[in-house]
């Protein structure tokens, strides 16, 4: 929980640069991410339960927690395997109706990814992780009228069909 008091200062902690590396299921289609240091993917198909997975997809990715500089409150985004930047989606995905609420085309739209990218369980980025990073991310933007805002992968469409540029390196915030 974080200290309401303070004007959080957030800095990442924790750093770890890796890769993000989705799997599909041949049999029931189900689809699984998860985040590796290894830069060598499984490439395998092998069965696990009633599943047979097979490799679909990698990119490099970063994961990390922040921490605020003023009063060390620490948040783990334990959830977070992966940011992605929203450069297209379907008409009806609902990452894109972020787009459409923003003003003008000064807001960025970042997808926080999680580990279960169909959410079979319901479980995905948690509220207070998407509200620390657009604090992180918005905090220190030189641009005026920029903005950024995240949304977690639970609102978009589908795994198989939206599209972005995952962040893969620690200068992400200087873009802006």
């Amino acid at each position: 929980m974080a200290n309401e008091a303070c004007r959080h200062d957030w800095t990442i902690v924790d750093l770890q640069n890796g890769y993000l590396v989705t799997e599909g299921c041949t049999r029931c289609g189900r689809r699984a991410s998860f985040f590796t240091l290894k830069d060598q993917p499984h490439l395998d198909t092998y069965m696990e339960g009633g599943h047979r997975w097979r490799f679909l997809a990698s990119a490099q990715s970063t994961r990390f927690n922040l921490q605020c500089a003023k009063c060390g409150i620490k948040v783990e985004l334990k959830n977070v395997i992966g940011l992605m930047l929203c450069t297209e989606c379907a008409e009806d995905c609902d990452v894109l109706k972020l787009k459409d609420e923003s003003e003008g085309g000064s807001t960025w739209i970042y997808v926080a990814l999680c580990s279960d990218p169909m959410h079979e369980n319901g479980v995905c980025v948690s509220d207070e992780e998407i509200r620390v990073l657009e604090e992180y991310f918005n905090g220190n933007i030189k641009s005026p009228g920029k903005r950024v805002r995240f949304a977690p992968c639970i609102r978009w469409k589908s795994v198989d069909v939206c599209q972005g540029d995952v962040i893969a390196d620690v200068g992400m915030k200087e873009i802006y």
